[in-house]
Parts: C-alpha cells; sequence; structure tokens
C-alpha cells in the first residue's frame, strides 16, 4: 500500500510538472528572452538579479538596494523574494538573462502549487483522482493565472505544505511535523509576507477546530519545547520584517484605507474573467464594463467554470450534510471563507459602489486593518481570494471523493476525466507573452556604467514618478538595466517610494537642467547625470506639463549643459549624454 501511494505521488508531481510547462508553453523555450509583460515582471527580475548579487558580495547589505538613492532599506519598498531568488539562482546563471528568474519562478511555481495542493488532498482523502482536481482546479483557473504579473501570489505553494504538516502535527503529536511546518512558514515569509498571514490564519482555524474536536489530545500538545520552536520561528522572522517596519516609521506611511476599499474585490469580480479563459467574451457580456468610470477597477476574480460548479455544489452539499461533517472540512471550509470575506475588503460594495445606504456595512477586515500588525502595509486586500481558492479546492476533493465512491472505479475515472477536461478546455491556451530585452541588446551607456568606480551614484534623466504613465515603463526599463551594474542610482520602480523621493523626482523633471537643480543634485552626492535626450523629444513632442511647465526637447536640455560650468560631458552614445560634476 506504501509502495502504491509513492508511485501515486512520483506520477501527481510529473503530471503537475507537465501541467506548468502546458500552461506557460512555449515558455520553457524562451526563459532568457519572454515574460508575461514589462511591467511589474522587470521589478521582479530586478529583485531576484539583486538578491543574489548582495547574498553573494554583501548579505548584510540585503535591504540596501541600488535604487531611490539616497534612502535606505529600498528593498523593503516590494516583497522580498528570497526563497525564490535562491531556488532560481542556478539555472538563472547558467541561462544569463535576469528575466530567467522570473519564467523558472512560474513555470516551477505553477507546478508545485498544483502538486503541494495534491498532497494536501490526497492525505485528507486517500483519493488520487479527486487530489488530482484539487491541484488542476487552482493551477488552471483564470484567477490564478491572472497573478502571473504578480509573481508571489503563485509562488504561495509553501501554504498547503505547511498547512499539511501541521495536520499532521496535531493528529501524530511528532515535532518532527511541526519543525516542517515552521520550515514551510519562513520559506513563504522569506519570499511575500502576505502568504505567511494565509498560514497564521489558517494554522489558528485547524487548531480551533482540532481543540473542539479532541480537546484532550490537543492539550498534548503544548509542550515547552513546541512553544519554544514556535517563538523561534517568530524570531527568526524578525530580521526581514525590522525594514519594513522601519521605513514604515521613517516616513511616517501606512497604506490609506481608502487604497484597500479601492482594490478590495467585489461579488460581481466573482464572474469578471482574466484573458486565460475561453468563456472571456460570455462572461463580459453580463459583467459589462463600458457601464463604469476607469476609478471602477475590475478584479479578474473568475475561478473557471467547472471550479465555480463545483464550489457552489460543495456549500449545496455541506449544508445538506451539515451535522456529520469532519473537523478538518470544517477547517478547510471556514479557511476558505475566511479568505473570500477578507478579500472583500474593509467594507461591503455592490454594483462598483461601496453600500452606504443606509450605512456603510463593515468587514471583517477593517478590524484586522487596525489591530493586526502588518496590515497597514497590504493594499491589495482582493489577493486575500487566493487563500479562498485553495483551500475550497481541497474542501471540493473531499466532497467530490465522498459523492463519487459509491460508483466503481471505470464510472469514477470517467466522471473525474471529464471535470479535467473541462478545467483544461477551458484555458485559452497558449499564454500571452513579449519579448524582453537581452543583456547584449541592454543600450551601450549600461555596460560602460559597468566599468565606473562602485561608489558613483547616478541619476537618470528625464526621471519619471510612479503616476506619470506611460513614461513611467521607462524606468522599469532602467530598473532592469540596472542589473548589469547594481550601482546607487536616484531612479526607481516599485510597491512603494518615498514622498520626499516624489517631490524630488518633480522638481528635477520639470525644472532640469536649472542650475538650482544641478545644485540639489550635486549636494546628495550624485557623480553622473545621464541624459536621454530622445526621452526629453518624446516627452516634448507629447506636450507633456509637469507643474504647468512644458518640458524641453533634448537638444534644449544639451544645450543649455554646455553653459553650466559645474558640468562636465563624459561620455556620449547616440541619444545618450553621461555628464559629472567638475569637482567628482
Amino acid at each position: 500500500m506504501k509502495q502504491k501511494r509513492t508511485i501515486f505521488v512520483i506520477n501527481a508531481f510529473f503530471i503537475f510538472t507537465f501541467a506548468g510547462i502546458f500552461i506557460t508553453y512555449p515558455l520553457v523555450f524562451h526563459l532568457g528572452d519572454y515574460a508575461t509583460g514589462l511591467g511589474d515582471e522587470l521589478l521582479i527580475a530586478w529583485i531576484h538579479s539583486w538578491v543574489i548579487h548582495i547574498l553573494l558580495s554583501d548579505p548584510v547589505s540585503l535591504f540596501q538596494a541600488n535604487l531611490y538613492y539616497p534612502y535606505h532599506n529600498t528593498l523593503a519598498y516590494s516583497d522580498l523574494f528570497l526563497t525564490s531568488s535562491l531556488l532560481s539562482a542556478l539555472p538563472t546563471y547558467l541561462i544569463g538573462q535576469p528575466i530567467a528568474a522570473n519564467n523558472i519562478s512560474l513555470i516551477f511555481s505553477l507546478a508545485l502549487l498544483g502538486f503541494s495542493l495534491f498532497l494536501l488532498a490526497y492525505y485528507v482523502t486517500k483519493d488520487f483522482l479527486s487530489s488530482l482536481l484539487a491541484g488542476l482546479l487552482v493551477i488552471f483557473s483564470p484567477a490564478v493565472l491572472s497573478y502571473s504579473v504578480h509573481l508571489q501570489m503563485i509562488e504561495v505553494f509553501w501554504v498547503p505544505l505547511s498547512l499539511l504538516f501541521w495536520i499532521l502535527f496535531l493528529q501524530k503529536r511528532k515535532t518532527k511535523y511541526l519543525l516542517a511546518c515552521l520550515l514551510c512558514f519562513l520559506l513563504q515569509v522569506y519570499n511575500s509576507f502576505l502568504p505567511g498571514y494565509f498560514i497564521i490564519f489558517s494554522l489558528v482555524i485547524l487548531f480551533i477546530f482540532k481543540w473542539f474536536d479532541n480537546k484532550k489530545q490537543t492539550k498534548k500538545l503544548f509542550t515547552r519545547k513546541h512553544v519554544f520552536y514556535v517563538l523561534l520561528a517568530v524570531l527568526l522572522v524578525v530580521p526581514i520584517a525590522i525594514p519594513y517596519f522601519a521605513v514604515s516609521h521613517e516616513f511616517k506611511y501606512v497604506r490609506d484605507i481608502r487604497e484597500t476599499i479601492h482594490f478590495a474585490l467585489q461579488p460581481e469580480d466573482l464572474l469578471y474573467p482574466g484573458d486565460t479563459t475561453r468563456l472571456k467574451d460570455v462572461l463580459l457580456s453580463i459583467v459589462p464594463t463600458n457601464n463604469y468610470s476607469q476609478n471602477n477597477e475590475f478584479k479578474p476574480g473568475y475561478l473557471g467554470f467547472v471550479f465555480s460548479g463545483l464550489c457552489i455544489f460543495t456549500v449545496f452539499y455541506l449544508w445538506k450534510k451539515r451535522k456529520k461533517i469532519k473537523w478538518h472540512e470544517k477547517s478547510f471550509f471556514t479557511i476558505g471563507m475566511t479568505g473570500i470575506i477578507l478579500s472583500l475588503g474593509p467594507f461591503l460594495h455592490l454594483n462598483r459602489q461601496t453600500i452606504h445606504d443606509p450605512f456603510p456595512i463593515p468587514l471583517p477586515y477593517l478590524l484586522f486593518y487596525y489591530l493586526m500588525p502588518g496590515f497597514q502595509g497590504f493594499r491589495n486586500s482582493a489577493r486575500w481570494e487566493m487563500l479562498f481558492i485553495m483551500t475550497i479546492a481541497i474542501v471540493i476533493a473531499l466532497v467530490i471523493s465522498k459523492c463519487i465512491a459509491r460508483y466503481s472505479l471505470r464510472k469514477r475515472i470517467v466522471i473525474l476525466l471529464l471535470l479535467f477536461g473541462g478545467i483544461v478546455g477551458e484555458f485559452n491556451f497558449p499564454m500571452h507573452f513579449v519579448s524582453v530585452p537581452q543583456i547584449q541588446q541592454f543600450p551601450p551607456v549600461y555596460s560602460w556604467i559597468a566599468t565606473t568606480p562602485k561608489e558613483d551614484i547616478i541619476v537618470e534623466l528625464p526621471i519619471y514618478n510612479w503616476n506619470t504613465t506611460p513614461y513611467v515603463s521607462n524606468e522599469m526599463l532602467r530598473e532592469y538595466y540596472s542589473t548589469m551594474h547594481f550601482r546607487r542610482t536616484v531612479n526607481g520602480y516599485s510597491g512603494f517610494s518615498p514622498p520626499p523621493w516624489q517631490i524630488l523626482v518633480t522638481d528635477t523633471l520639470s525644472n532640469f537642467p536649472d542650475r538650482k537643480t544641478s545644485a540639489q543634485l550635486q549636494e546628495i552626492g550624485i557623480t553622473k547625470i545621464i541624459i536621454h535626450t530622445d526621452e526629453y523629444d518624446m516627452l516634448a513632442q507629447d506636450q507633456f506639463r509637469l507643474n504647468n511647465k512644458k518640458l524641453p526637447s533634448g537638444k534644449e536640455v544639451i544645450k543649455k549643459l554646455q553653459k553650466e560650468k559645474s558640468l562636465v560631458l563624459t561620455k556620449k552614445f547616440e541619444d545618450t549624454y553621461v555628464y559629472k560634476f567638475n569637482n567628482r
């Protein structure tokens, strides 16, 4: 029997590996030159590259990333991605392109997410096919695949693994399972904090239901050794949590609750599709977006046709059998409901509006926002849907396994294969990819910067803030190009940017090359100014205005700089000019 289970597990691993490759095909053959987009994908590629670079050269400076000079702890402006950086380091090095880390992580995170859900479902159901169903429902879900741009929400396979080891610990009371659970928790938190909260909420809920199921047995878990290990895990989170709290304290900054309300999932979003479902046009006819302003942001929360249908069936089944369901079934269902309720944010929305009549309807997220450490740092409450997706898939596996148990093996296989076919058949193959600049295609100025002194501090102009769309995309590319040199730079793009930095950027963009702005850049320690005249020409041609000022053309900028005695032209690359201050 044990050998049979091992064979099932090995087969499942290869099935989900193939599924991860299939979903992202032909990415496996373009690991170094494709991406799902040129937005946050470039930011995450830069984070991966920075983490590996600094761990090999100066690990103590992990959070002192090269962007947003002169500010500190700048890596804490976004997710850390420490775990995925380490896991993808060797193949990325062999491929030799920064974007490879993202693509490797995407493929294998989908595969491992499906496989980890299979392992959890297989433990609680002992049913191979129903457990495969749980994993396939999740990794083919349009809601999950919409997170390919936000890779940290697909790299959550440590969550089901942590839950699996926690259940084993609750049932068998062996310390090794607790240690495995805590290790998975740490690996998840070191990658991204929000999924760490998924684990915390889930472990607490599982413990509560186990307590009421068998208080006597559960009390035995409270030993000094077990409490010590839990406290040690918490202590090991502190070194990576401190920089995030330091940033929040430095700028007296937390996410405005209005942002959390704006980015919350709304009930109708459960019908709003992404691009990975063949039913997109049908669903958009049900949820028309042209009836609303652009401020009413839709979130692709649609689970998939089979997934949605099985969710509804499962809820009705559990209600009907509510007196007979076991503690772990209640636990997973409660965890799922916790996820979906928290995804709705602090206040209830309907029809793209926060309900105000007769009064706003507060939701549990509001309480956690004000009382739970770290919650005020999260902007996108809709991402809690991911916890719902993972755990409701486990509940579906439990219910389907029970419902078809009375049928013959042949009928069970037919039913599950039909469900598999519906899941895979809805997938809008292939995913959309774009080409990413190769290192050998990077503008020559960046390879030249790599030869300059490591102490150099640069600024690339024109410089953009996050709200200067569409020009801010240039900052994402510069960030990606900086993986070639990692020199400190004023430029940056991330999930957060310091308010004083935003003022500096606005002043520099609107006023440079006046003498006052040049002096300000010199005063903060800039050694080189890189001028992209083609970008200045684009801004002038588009008649872009900032602070009610029209920006100069590239030719006008260079003409003014030729008269500036404090700056000297040191290098020129077609449309790119490099200046340094006279005394540096």
